[in-house]
């Protein structure tokens, strides 16, 4: 399947919309009129370059719980082409830049793109034409959903449906594109703003395919970041042979030996600091980092991953007296709650920061830990998960 596809049937009107959300048509709509002031903005710098940022637009929470439902209720059950590889939930293929990366292993040309700017560029009639469509929904039901999903008009960078509307703002062409290009002997993936094309032909023409891609974006208002772009040949040397951050020169994406060196001495880093300094939270943030780094070398399937993982075991950040002494405060304050906090979002992310607490003091005090879950799972034994709570 090279086309996205919804198997559900389409929604008719604003009532049936409503009744699918679990929502009050009224309180739908109104909740649609005032989205501009439902969301909280704030910037964060970009990896590429530190000293720029973009903003993120992160929905209130009546807002947020309804796009949560959107997601549930409709763009999860569209069924993903394999070539978009960011952003969606699926349980067979993992769809993550390690996977993307896997997509375009031991190439001899590779081509890397950057959509520029892409969310804030993703405007509210192709969200209305993708539920209008794609989904098959009723204009009204198209309109009020691209009113519940968009911002001053546009897709917003941290709304909870943007990345599942980036998938699909090419759904009526990119799967022709992706037809003509694999005919061509080329590899196409595209990890939301991030496009990869790889071939195993050294003397692939190259100008004939950026173009392509080049005008599929033009024609939906986008365009690409020309410096961004990146054109690799595995005759002039392996080394720049990355995807999405991951080396793919072989037949199975890796990390260098250099990155791999790395690795292995933010281990060692871990176990000087484990000597003097186990009980800090920066000790705490540091573990659960280099942690980070050798998931990745376990995901890659790297040898050296399942020693550095038993290392790394055997260092374990723990709780001081102080820190214990605060969680215990904090289980008592949770018990003493009536149970309907429990039906609050903020209640409920304290109680899995407890579970998640309570981890680490079994590492030191398993009874004491065992006993205090026991506290906090009798008195809210019905509590909801947060995946619950949201949709």
């Amino acid at each position: 399947m090279d086309k996205p596809f919804y198997p559900n049937p389409g929604i008719g009107s604003i009532e049936s919309l409503a009744k699918a959300l679990d929502v009050h048509r009224d309180l739908l709509v109104d909740i649609a009129s005032k989205v501009e002031s439902s969301y909280t903005s704030f910037a964060i710098p970009k990896k590429s370059d530190p000293a720029s940022s973009r903003t993120v637009c992160e929905p209130k929470h009546e807002l947020k719980k309804l796009q949560k439902k959107i997601n549930s209720r409709f763009l999860e059950h569209v069924q993903y082409p394999i070539y978009l590889q960011g952003g969606i939930k699926d349980k067979k293929n993992s769809r993550d830049y390690i996977n993307n990366s896997g997509i375009h292993a031991k190439p001899q040309v590779l081509v890397n793109l950057d959509i520029k700017n892409f969310y804030p560029n993703i405007k509210r009639d192709l969200v209305v034409d993708v539920f209008q469509n794609l989904f098959a929904f009723e204009p009204g039901v198209s309109n009020l959903l691209a009113d519940l999903t968009t911002l001053n008009g546009r897709v917003p960078q941290g709304g909870c449906c943007s990345s599942y509307l980036a998938n699909l703002v090419f759904y009526a062409d990119e799967y022709k594109l992706v037809q003509k290009l694999r005919k061509n002997g080329w590899r196409y993936s595209r990890l939301l703003d991030d496009i990869t094309l790889s071939s195993s032909v050294a003397m692939a023409d190259l100008v004939s395919p950026i173009k392509e891609i080049a005008a599929m974006c033009t024609k939906y208002g986008l365009k690409l970041n020309n410096k961004k772009t990146r054109v690799s040949h595995r005759d002039h040397g392996i080394a720049n042979l990355h995807v999405t951050g991951v080396w793919v020169a072989h037949g199975v994406p890796k990390l260098r030996r250099h990155e791999r060196r790395y690795v292995r001495q933010l281990v060692y880093v871990c176990e000087k600091k484990f000597d003097t300094d186990r009980c800090s939270q920066e000790y705490h943030k540091f573990w659960n980092m280099v942690s980070g780094k050798v998931a990745k070398l376990t995901r890659l399937k790297h040898a050296e991953a399942l020693d550095l993982r038993k290392r790394l075991h055997n260092i374990l950040p723990v709780f001081d007296e102080h820190d214990k002494n605060l969680l215990i405060k904090e289980i008592k304050t949770l018990c003493a709650k009536p149970t309907a906090s429990s039906k609050r979002i903020g209640f409920i992310e304290r109680v899995n920061r407890a579970h998640y607490s309570l981890g680490i003091l079994a590492r030191t005090e398993t009874r004491l830990a065992k006993s205090l879950r026991r506290e906090l799972a009798e008195k809210h034994a019905f509590l909801p998960t947060i995946k619950e709570y949201w949709s």
